[in-house]
Parts: C-alpha cells; sequence; structure tokens
C-alpha cells in the first residue's frame, strides 16, 4: 500500500484544497530532545505518544534501526500543508514579528507569572461551591485577569458561571458560521508542602530566570489560559474583528473532574447553542517532538472513559476467638487476587486511534527500524502480521498494551475496626480505564462474570450492579458491585474533515514559522518538517462535558516538553514545574495562527 523504503518523506497534499498562500519560511534552527513515553505517562497525567516505545519494541525482538523512509504520496497518513492565514496574511506575519521582540516577551512572561503567583489548587474532598471556601482562591484570579487583559474585557462579553467558572464571548460578524470553543482550566493540583524544599524556585513564585518561569500551574494550564488570551489580547490591539464567533471557557476544578466549573458552563453553552453547535473545541492535550528522527505533533482526538467500582463484601460479625474459615476482609482478597489474576484482554485492532498513530510513525519516522517499518505495513492487510506485530509491541513495550485495552487497578481497600473483633463488611475500590473502542456495560458484564465465582465459593448473595446474580440459601453473606463513577469512552473525533486539516496546517505553519535561533538545540539531519498524527491522551480533560457541541474535538497545546528533565520545561503534577518561555511563546502563536485559520473557512 504504497510504503517505499528509498524515498524521502514530503508533504502530501491533503484530501481538499487548503489556502496555501505563505511565503517561503526560512529554515528552522534547532534540535527536539528526543521525548520518552514512558517518562511522559509517569510525569504527565494525561498526554503520551507510543513512537520510542516501538522502537524500544524494535530492539527486543533483535531488530536494528537504520534511516529509512516512505513515500508521503501514500495515503495511509495524509498531512496538510503548512496552513498560514490568507485574508489576514500580513497581519499574521506582524504578529509573528511581535512575538520576536523583547517586549512582547516581557509581556508574556509578566502574564504568566502574575497567574502563577494566584494560588488555585482543587482537592479530591471539596464540597459543592458556596459551601466550601477553598473554592473562594480563584476570585483573585478573575480580579487579576481583569488587571491584565483590559482589551478582551473590553471587548469581549464576560460570563461568571457557578461563581468561579469564566466564559468569554468574542462576537463575529457572520452568525452563519458556527463558533469555535477554546477551553483551559485555571485550577491545579496540591503542592504538597513535604516536598517545599525541592522547588528550585517557590512553587507560587512565578519566577523568571531568563529561561524559565517556575511555579505549580506554569504548564498546567495556566499557560494554556493566558496563552489564549494573550493571542486574542494581540489580535484586538490590531484592530482585528473576527468573522466567527470565539468563545473562551476557562473552569476552575478540571484537577478533580470538572464537575462545578466545566460541568455548569457546558449546560449554559447548550441552551444557548444547542447541540452539535459549535465549528470545533480545542482544550489542552498533545504535544510535539521527536521520535524516529522525525518530529510528530500528537493532538488528542478521544479519551479512555473511566469507572470506578466498589466491591463490598458483608457478613456476620463476632468475636475474634472463634473465626470462621474466611473472614468478609479474607473473601474480599479472594475477589481481588480474582480480578488481578484475570486482566482484560488486550488486542491492537486496526479501528484503534493507537493503531493508527503506528501508521503515521512507519509512514514518517525518519530512522524506523525497516523491519518493524515492514511489520507494520503487512498489518495492515494480514491478521497474522497484526497479530505478531501486537506481540513484538506488548512484550517489548508493555506499555503500549494499557493504551489499547481496559485497565483494571484496586486502589483503595477498607476493611476492620479492631483486631479482637471480626469484620463485619469490608470494601475496595477497582479503577477501570475504559478503552475507547469498549464501553461500561461491556465493562461491567465482564466484572460480574469474572467474580461469579467468588460469590459461589463463598456462598454469597452476589448482587453485581444492582441486579441479583447469585442467590444462596445458606447464604454466609452479601457481594455487591456498585459503579460510584462512571464516564463513557470519548467519541472519536475525525481526521479526514475540514476541521482537523485546520488544525493540522495550522501547527505545521507555527511550527515552521518559529525561529529557534540561540535555542539551546541545534537543528538536527532531516529536521525540517513536522507531521501531524492522531493520538489518544491517558487521562481525561474538560472536553468530557462539552462532547455534544461539536464532533471536532481536539486536545493540542503545542508544547514541546513532557518529562521533568527535558530542557524545554517539565515538571507538570510534580516538584519544579516550570515552562521555557520559548515554549510559551510558541503556543501562542500557535493559538494565533489557528485563530485566524478559522476565520477563513465556512464548510465547517
Amino acid at each position: 500500500m504504497g510504503f517505499d523504503t528509498k524515498n524521502k518523506a514530503t508533504s502530501q497534499q491533503p484530501p481538499y484544497p487548503l489556502r496555501n498562500d505563505s511565503p517561503h519560511f526560512r529554515k528552522i534552527s534547532r534540535y527536539i530532545g528526543s521525548l520518552s513515553l514512558v517518562l511522559i505517562a509517569v510525569s504527565v497525567a494525561y498526554y503520551f505518544c507510543p513512537g520510542h516505545l516501538l522502537a524500544r519494541a524494535a530492539v527486543a525482538a533483535g531488530h536494528t534501526a537504520h534511516g529509512q523512509h516512505l513515500r508521503a504520496s501514500d495515503p495511509v497518513c495524509p498531512q496538510a500543508d503548512a496552513l498560514v492565514p490568507g485574508v489576514n496574511h500580513d497581519l499574521w506575519l506582524t504578529l509573528g514579528e511581535a512575538l520576536s521582540t523583547q517586549g512582547f516577551q516581557d509581556r508574556a512572561v509578566y502574564a504568566i507569572s502574575g497567574a502563577v503567583k494566584i494560588k488555585g489548587e482543587s482537592f479530591g474532598d471539596m464540597g459543592p461551591v458556596g459551601n466550601d471556601s477553598r473554592w473562594e482562591v480563584h476570585a483573585a484570579m478573575h480580579d487579576y485577569l481583569v488587571r491584565a487583559f483590559p482589551l478582551i474585557n473590553k471587548f469581549l462579553k464576560r460570563e461568571i458561571v457557578n461563581t468561579y467558572g469564566l466564559v468569554y464571548t468574542w462576537e463575529g460578524s457572520d452568525p452563519s458560521l458556527k463558533p469555535l470553543l477554546m477551553l483551559a482550566h485555571m485550577d491545579t493540583v496540591p503542592v504538597d508542602e513535604d516536598t517545599l524544599g525541592a522547588w528550585t524556585h517557590p512553587p507560587w513564585s512565578g519566577d523568571f530566570d531568563g529561561t524559565y518561569i517556575w511555579g505549580r500551574g506554569s504548564a498546567d494550564d495556566k499557560s494554556g489560559m493566558i496563552g489564549t488570551m494573550l493571542a486574542i489580547e494581540m489580535l484586538i490591539g490590531r484592530r482585528f474583528s473576527p468573522t466567527r464567533t470565539v468563545i473562551l471557557a476557562f473552569g476552575f476544578d478540571e484537577e478533580i473532574g470538572g464537575v462545578q466549573g466545566a460541568g455548569h458552563i457546558s449546560p449554559v453553552l447548550q441552551q444557548r447553542y444547542g447541540p452539535n453547535s459549535f465549528a470545533a473545541i480545542l482544550d489542552e492535550g498533545g504535544s510535539f517532538g521527536e521520535e524516529y528522527g522525525s518530529i510528530f505533533a500528537s493532538p488528542g482526538i478521544a479519551e479512555k472513559g473511566s469507572m470506578n467500582v466498589r466491591m463490598e463484601i458483608t457478613g456476620a460479625g463476632g468475636h475474634s476467638s472463634v473465626p470462621p474459615a474466611h473472614t468478609s476482609i479474607g473473601k474480599l482478597a479472594a475477589a481481588i487476587v480474582k480480578l488481578e489474576d484475570n486482566p482484560f484482554e488486550a488486542h491492537l485492532l486496526r479501528e484503534s486511534v493507537i493503531y493508527r498513530r503506528l501508521l503515521c510513525l512507519a509512514q514518517y519516522g525518519a530512522d524506523m527500524d525497516p523491519m518493524l517499518r515492514q511489520k507494520i505495513k503487512d498489518s495492515m492487510t494480514s491478521d497474522q502480521s497484526l497479530l505478531e506485530l501486537e506481540k513484538i509491541l506488548f512484550s517489548g513495550a508493555p506499555i503500549v498494551k494499557t493504551l489499547v485495552s481496559t485497565t483494571q487497578s484496586v486502589n483503595v481497600i477498607q476493611g476492620g475496626f479492631a483486631p479482637n473483633a471480626l469484620p463485619d463488611r469490608a470494601s475496595a475500590i477497582v479503577n477501570h480505564r475504559i478503552d475507547s473502542l469498549s464501553s461500561s456495560a461491556a465493562v461491567k458484564a465482564r466484572d460480574t462474570y469474572t467474580l461469579a465465582d467468588v460469590a459461589q465459593r463463598f456462598n454469597l448473595n452476589y448482587n453485581p450492579f444492582g441486579a441479583q446474580n447469585y442467590h444462596s440459601a445458606a447464604f454466609t453473606g452479601n457481594f455487591s458491585l456498585v459503579a460510584t463513577t462512571l464516564l463513557e469512552p470519548s467519541p472519536i473525533s475525525p481526521t479526514d474533515g475540514v476541521a482537523y486539516h485546520i488544525l493540522s496546517g495550522s501547527i505545521i505553519a507555527a511550527y515552521n514559522a518559529y525561529n529557534w535561533t540561540n535555542s539551546t538545540h541545534s537543528k538536527g539531519e532531516g529536521d525540517d518538517t513536522i507531521f501531524v498524527t492522531p493520538a489518544l491522551p491517558s487521562g481525561n480533560t474538560d472536553t468530557r462535558f462539552y462532547w455534544n457541541l461539536s464532533s471536532n474535538i481536539y486536545r493540542y497545546s503545542h508544547d514541546n516538553f513532557g518529562s521533568p528533565d527535558h530542557p524545554l520545561g517539565g515538571g507538570v503534577h510534580s516538584v519544579n514545574e516550570r515552562l521555557h518561555i520559548r515554549v510559551f511563546l510558541e503556543m501562542i502563536r500557535f493559538y494565533l495562527t489557528y485563530i485566524l485559520n478559522m476565520q477563513e473557512y465556512r464548510n465547517i
């Protein structure tokens, strides 16, 4: 199917015309350090790509890597051309020049630093807004945004939802065009006070050392919120008025599920605009980095689901001097062992996002091992080759297995109250991350079936998920399964429509336009373009509340850091969270490019 190992990859035309009237860009001078998926999966809760894991899998299979290429003319992983604004081309160039000035850098540092200085931690035990005073910290952020962005507060309609959620509406001149919705969140994960001494700069300092802005939220996700607002402030300052309405929605509890923030904002937008009323939705998400000697950007097009299942076994208590053969805790332990001995089956399916990403890596990865490349090629038409590829990946890079399957993890256990008293109940919480091609119903059915023999073994009345599945006349207790939280897998956003190609073209244009002169990186061979491939984030974002507002939901931040030791930033959710100023300017350039490009297409 057109896999050619002799010709170097070049850009491919999209399946329909996109505007491409940009001037010749100067080549970028820089080298992006290799990102390890394992490090990304550990240090970033939500976004990672399997490319380096595949490389390790190839090594595990005894392959030797050396450079070979595939033709971009094959429709395996079509790429958009760099897409720069046409009608607003001069404006885009002017804004790009402004981004490189010391004056704008100082402005950007001031804006993000001020936001980092405002605490906005989200804690898992917070009550509803109005009943828990810890929410009140977000009032300071509201006041700050008014001061820091005077043009936005003058020209955009500002609404407050559920006390601390923010919605900004930049009204477009053409009401027939569906709006663009851009999301971010102002809250952060907490800072463990026991780690304060390990921070190079205090976590709420917002210090800028000439290279990095330091502090909690600098990368996740105040950079997204402030970067978007800086882009719009720049556009307003150049007297730009949108044709397509742009809406900003900022939640304040994304780190603990988003119920109070996005969970209240979404109904407001649904009531106002109706279902499927937005051209596209963009939220925090994937990044870009080097894999197999090529640069790949990885916008998330779907998310796994999530379900917490409470397993509880109850029975008669009593004095521990006269114990039964198995206490409630012992029976629960048997149920846990049964689950862990029977994990969900994992298979690499051609319909999965991860498989589609493999095709892209194989087509454009300059240094992919030729045997692995051939195995991926063969898997497109051969079921046997697909099984062999699956075996290579799962054995050489086991974390890939978690991306293509439903997972289970027993994370909380409770039972007993005294060493001389038999426990009358014991419980455990099992967290499932539901495969994007599966469902909660399938997970419930599998748990019910897997644990049924535990109920029978101990003569327990079995009540999985509200149904009486097994009843014993000589029962010794009760065994119940209850889904305490449930989020279905998200819809999979299309990659063959106008919206995705505008996003892809904007990513490529922003990347190509960025000047990495004096960067810590040097330009590497083959580092002359960026390829866009769909990805599956490992976590969930606020987009979970907006699924019915658009089919075009993408999770992408246009940063290029992932691991804590990466030279351009890191520390997300951990010690020494920081943001490289060049990364931040790159993000702003992308937001500018994307907003302007979204103004120039009607058929979305």
